[in-house]
């Protein structure tokens, strides 16, 4: 029995409202485990990105790997800003490594929005504080669903549900909007 978000889906929105909104070249900042592996909700998170922009028809060759966290989300914008085409948004697969991504904006004197856009997932409290734009995870749902599963599996009764997978939203708060092109 499993309790998680659609991965894919919740890439598939953040992409999606960046697409929305103008952007054509949009980075992407994966994560990896501290061993150099993905985990399959970064896998999916990939496979959204990639067809979000395929069905935009869209290049989707601007990704920078790093490891998790907010010294990755650090790194892996450094890299995107070291390329030739700089994008004008960038898909982060946590809120935390879009925080990273937003200090190295500030240092650099990149304004955000106005500058790059920059969208996470999740809704960890810190993307309120940041002002990020993000796709919310319903995580006290998630734990209440993860509850009953385990008090049925203790009570050795099989899960109304073998997976459950509870609905993630779009949240626009003022980290990203227009390319400046636009």
């Amino acid at each position: 029995p499993s309790v998680r978000i659609d991965d894919e889906l919740a890439a598939r929105q953040a992409v999606g409202h960046l697409i929305r909104i103008g952007h054509t070249r949009i980075g992407m900042i994966r994560t990896v485990d501290p061993e150099g592996r993905s985990w399959e909700g970064d896998i999916a998170r990939v496979a959204g990105f990639h067809g979000a922009l395929a069905d935009a028809g869209l290049d989707d060759d601007c990704i920078a790997t790093v490891p998790w966290g907010i010294e990755g989300g650090e790194r892996g914008m450094e890299l995107l800003l070291s390329r030739a085409d700089v994008p004008t948004a960038v898909f982060c697969h946590s809120d935390e490594v879009a925080v990273g991504a937003l200090r190295t904006l500030r240092r650099a004197g990149i304004p955000v929005p106005a500058g790059m856009s920059v969208i996470g997932i999740d809704d960890h409290p810190t993307a309120e504080l940041a002002d990020l734009t993000t796709v919310r995870q319903p995580v006290a749902e998630q734990g209440v669903e993860a509850g009953r599963v385990v008090v049925d599996l203790l009570s050795g009764r099989e899960p109304e549900e073998r997976a459950v997978v509870p609905p993630t939203h779009l949240v626009v708060r003022g980290s990203t909007t227009r390319p400046a092109e636009h």
